[in-house]
């Protein structure tokens, strides 16, 4: 189970359902190392998803790498460089019944068929510009099969 957690973290890194977030600031805030002052009530843009695909963080972005969510490397990178939910008392309140959810539906899944790629299946994703959520253009389409 605690692979299947890595492999569902590595997922959301590189496909946060939302992959940006807004926030007002509650209170004036200067960046650290810089001159730039926040003053309450401006409104922030997060970049999720370019925070999770940053070199910096997350060294070859687009390789799909589980054991980055192992407790040795987790130690290694700011805790919020990688926010698939959001953080603090602003976070999704669904978090851990997604989570939940997402580790059932696997289960079932794999249980009851093999998935294979098939000749419509994307070998690298392309993100709908226009969608709310994060979406894959052309969706994503596998060959199922019964497991017997």
């Amino acid at each position: 189970m605690s692979y299947l957690d890595k492999v569902i973290q590595e997922t959301l890194r590189k496909y946060p359902p939302l992959p940006n977030h807004f926030r007002r600031c509650t209170v004036p805030y200067t960046i650290p190392g810089t001159k730039v002052r926040l003053e309450k009530g401006t409104r922030v843009f997060i970049p999720i998803l370019g925070l999770q695909m940053d070199p910096a963080y997350f060294p070859h972005p687009h390789k799909f790498d589980p054991e980055r969510f192992s407790e040795e490397n987790k130690a290694t990178r700011p805790r919020f460089a990688y926010l698939p939910f959001g953080e603090g008392p602003r976070n999704c309140i669904g978090m851990r019944f997604g989570q939940l959810q997402t580790k059932l539906g696997l289960a079932v899944l794999l249980h009851s068929y093999r998935f294979t790629p098939c000749d419509q299946t994307l070998r690298q994703v392309r993100f709908e510009p226009k969608a709310v959520f994060t979406a894959s253009r052309g969706g994503n389409w596998l060959r199922l099969a019964a497991r017997h």
